[in-house]
């Protein structure tokens, strides 16, 4: 025969019940205790002084009921927030693409000779931290000291050059490997860092250009030498071969097109929300960085 469950008791019942139950139950305590039972005991002279004390004490009760409401509301906001979580790691759920690994072998031939020199169709292959690498392995090569942000916000600088021995900043460096033109805002952000460091000279580097005349003119006059995709690949081809040679094998080396999670500095997967898919953090929940992708 098994054996009888155990009834639960009222605190049990209140916890798993939601907050508003515990409330209802504080307030007719109060009044019980406050109102009815010290006029029920009124009438009799004798226990005229008990029901002054039930009056003092009537805050007792509805105390303990509060207490437990606001542990069953903590209890609601937890499991509320554990079915989000839940619901946004399935929505987020991993996809498997054949052509989205980059060992993939769709594609090696024609990315080959893409790399044997430099062209801005090897530039587009790079990843954005990739890119910025590049930006500052180019420096390097050219014999500047170069300051950088590993990962997480860069304060509108990617990169900062000093000449050797110098410990004042010749210049800052911004990079954009974005797939659309630079608009002004962001030419203007430069200048603004570049003011508030009080370094004088600045550099864009913007893989897909820049648009509208307001961006010459505001680079113009805050001192910033605007890059393009064909200025880079003129710079690079300037250097010595053995230069460009060592800056190739370097921006090419591993997976060099998963883009780099900004806020962890680790690789991104490949994820898929609202059927739409985008390179994810690994990381996720912690970390809900996302860049949305094509293919």
């Amino acid at each position: 025969m098994g054996r009888r469950r155990k009834p639960k008791s009222l605190s049990e019942e209140l916890l798993e019940s939601p907050w508003w139950v515990s409330a209802m139950f504080a307030l007719g305590s109060y009044i019980v205790f406050y109102a009815v039972v010290p006029a029920m005991l009124a009438g009799n002279p004798l226990l005229a002084g008990l029901a002054a004390v039930i009056r003092s004490v009537a805050w007792a009760p509805p105390l303990i009921f509060a207490f437990v409401g606001l542990l069953s509301f903590v209890r609601e906001r937890r499991q509320a927030q554990t079915a989000r979580v839940q619901g946004v790691s399935q929505r987020f759920r991993p996809v498997s693409r054949p052509d989205s690994r980059p060992d993939s072998r769709q594609g090696t031939a024609h990315e080959a000779a893409a790399h044997r020199e430099w062209s801005i169709e090897a530039l587009k292959q790079l990843e954005w931290k990739r890119f910025e690498l590049l930006c500052v392995a180019y420096y390097e090569a050219m014999g500047f000291k170069v300051k950088t942000v590993p990962h997480g916000p860069d304060g509108g600088i990617d990169a900062t050059l000093y000449k050797a021995g110098v410990g004042t900043p010749l210049a800052v460096v911004q990079c954009k490997a974005w797939n659309k033109p630079v608009k002004v805002e962001q030419v203007r952000a430069l200048g603004g860092v570049m003011h508030e460091h009080k370094v004088r000279r600045g550099v864009f580097w913007s893989l897909s250009g820049y648009v509208g005349q307001p961006v010459r003119e505001s680079a113009e006059r805050a001192g910033i030498q605007l890059l393009d995709g064909a200025a880079i690949v003129e710079r690079i081809r300037a250097l010595p071969a053995e230069k460009q040679a060592a800056l190739l094998a370097q921006a090419f080396k591993g997976d060099y097109r998963t883009p780099t999670c900004a806020a962890c500095g680790v690789k991104m997967v490949p994820r898929e929300v609202k059927g739409r898919p985008i390179w994810g953090c690994r990381n996720f929940p912690s970390c809900r960085s996302l860049f949305f992708r094509t293919a």
